[in-house]
């Protein structure tokens, strides 16, 4: 090898090893840190627990997973559902757990509570035993019969005002179970139900397989057990509630994203059935 060559391999050998020391610096650097994604708020939300024939808690329906799927995603919120009795709800939301869910204005409620705007129309209905000879139309039709009522619900201030003057109230229990049993056993003539779906048959089918389904009744005859009144008590808005002392925020974002769900429609088809 002339030294010419010599030196040109030389120079070759070092350029070799001089990429090779900078490759291995650059690969044992620390890659650069990427911005740390905001927190994700957690509200936590109040609402009426509701029993099963085993005094089981019955699941969220679908329109409300619906509902609160929905507001999760576009306000980017994690929603912490919370079920106690009713009382306990209005109870506990006074004192700034949470915000109800579900909940409807009254005169008293606006003392208390500061409301959303309004998410949907419930409508409250009247069941009754299908033996019984039974025509709603107004409250005046309730004359002397005695009506099941959750503890501290509400049905509107026409039916609240004559509650224990023109009718007699028995005051039931969270478990729908229970209210359906007392109807059957003549406790009561008839019971309100909350539901703001509107096929009437769909809904009486389905709670007569649920609940009258072990019924010797029900089994020989193959019909209803128990059947809905054809008219609503009422119909009247329901919204998420909060209290003065819980964190204002929650009903902000709550409010942002149902004012983006009515807008697109969105929450009429949550609950258009």
């Amino acid at each position: 090898m002339n030294s010419l060559a010599y030196h040109l391999s030389i120079a070759l050998v070092l350029s070799i090893l001089s990429c090779h020391s900078s490759a291995g610096v650059k690969s044992s650097q620390t890659p650069a840190t990427l911005p740390a994604a905001p927190p994700v708020t957690t509200i936590p939300i109040l609402m009426a627990e509701q029993k099963g024939d085993r005094d089981q808690a019955l699941p969220l329906t679908k329109n409300v997973l619906q509902l609160f799927n929905y507001i999760e995603q576009t306000g980017k919120l994690k929603l912490d559902v919370r079920r106690y009795p009713w009382r306990r709800v209005l109870h506990n939301a006074t004192n700034g757990e949470g915000l109800v869910f579900g909940i409807y204005k009254t005169p008293e409620r606006l003392q208390i509570y500061i409301f959303s705007e309004p998410v949907y129309s419930d409508k409250i209905w009247l069941v009754y035993r299908c033996e019984d000879s039974f025509t709603f139309n107004s409250v005046a039709d309730l004359k002397g019969k005695t009506i099941g009522i959750v503890q501290g619900s509400s049905a509107g201030d026409e039916f609240d005002s004559q509650v224990n003057q023109l009718f007699k109230a028995e005051y039931n229990t969270s478990s729908l179970a229970g209210r359906f049993s007392k109807l059957y056993q003549k406790r009561m003539d008839a019971f309100l139900l909350y539901e703001p779906r509107t096929n009437i048959k769909q809904i009486q089918s389905e709670f007569n397989q649920i609940y009258a389904y072990d019924l010797e009744e029900y089994k020989k005859k193959k019909s209803d057990v128990f059947c809905i009144a054809t008219k609503p008590v009422s119909v009247i808005d329901a919204y998420f509630a909060i209290s003065p002392k819980a964190d204002q925020s929650w009903l902000e974002k709550i409010n942002k994203a149902i004012a983006h769900a009515r807008k697109n429609g969105e929450l009429e088809k949550i609950f258009a059935k």
